[in-house]
C-alpha cells in the first residue's frame, strides 16, 4: 500500500506539471496574451476551491486514522485551513475575482487518493499511506502559496502577499509536523510491527 501511494504521488506530480503547461498554453492561445494578474486571479480561485475541498475531507478523516498525532495534525485548527480560506477570499476580493468550484487536476488526484482511505477502518499501514499523501498535499500547497505570494508582490498587492506568505508558512509547519510524526511515531511503530 505504501509503494502504491508513493507511485501514485509520483504519477500525480508528473501529471501536475504536464497539465499546468497545457492549461496555460490553452489559456494563452484563447486570449492571445495572458497577464500575470490573470494568472494570479485564476490561481487564487483554484486554491480557494481546493482548500474548501481539503477542509471538507480532512473533517471526515479522523475516523480513518489510527495514530492520534496524525488525527490532530489534520484537524482544521492545526492546519489553519479556515484562515487560509479567509485570506484567499480577501485576496480575491481585492482583485475582483469570482469564486469557482473547479480545482486543479493534481488536487483532484490527491483528494481522490485520500477519499479511498476514508471510512474503511484504520491501521498503521493505512496511516503511512495517508501520511505520504498528506505530505505531498502540504508540500504542493507550500509551493503554490509561494508562487501566489511572489505574484502578489509583483502586481503591487503587498498586503495580500504577506497574507499568502503566512499561508505558505502555516503549510510548511504542518508538513514539518507530519515529518516529525513519521520519524518519531509511525515509522518506529511500523518497524516494531515488522520485527514481531
Amino acid at each position: 500500500m505504501v509503494i502504491k501511494h508513493t507511485m501514485y504521488y509520483l504519477y500525480s506530480w508528473i501529471k501536475l506539471n504536464i497539465l499546468t503547461i497545457v492549461r496555460y498554453t490553452n489559456m494563452e492561445q484563447k486570449n492571445n496574451s495572458l497577464t500575470l494578474t490573470e494568472i494570479y486571479k485564476g490561481m487564487l480561485a483554484e486554491q480557494l476551491a481546493a482548500e474548501k475541498k481539503y477542509q471538507k475531507l480532512f473533517s471526515k478523516m479522523p475516523a480513518s486514522v489510527q495514530t492520534d498525532e496524525l488525527k490532530s495534525a489534520i484537524a482544521p485548527n492545526a492546519t489553519d485551513i479556515e484562515s487560509h480560506i479567509s485570506r484567499l477570499s480577501r485576496a480575491m476580493e481585492s482583485v475582483k475575482q469570482k469564486s469557482q468550484t473547479q480545482v486543479p487536476a493534481i488536487d483532484e488526484t490527491m483528494l481522490e487518493s485520500l477519499k479511498q482511505s476514508v471510512g474503511k477502518g484504520s491501521s498503521l499501514v493505512k496511516d503511512t499511506g495517508i501520511l505520504h499523501t498528506l505530505l505531498a498535499i502540504f508540500n504542493l500547497k507550500v509551493a503554490r502559496y509561494e508562487s501566489l505570494q511572489r505574484m502578489a508582490t509583483a502586481i503591487d498587492q503587498a498586503e495580500y502577499a504577506l497574507l499568502l506568505e503566512q499561508c505558505g508558512k502555516d503549510n510548511q509547519n504542518t508538513a514539518a509536523y507530519l515529518n516529525q510524526i513519521a520519524q518519531n511515531i509511525i515509522y518506529p511503530e511500523m518497524q516494531k510491527m515488522n520485527a514481531c
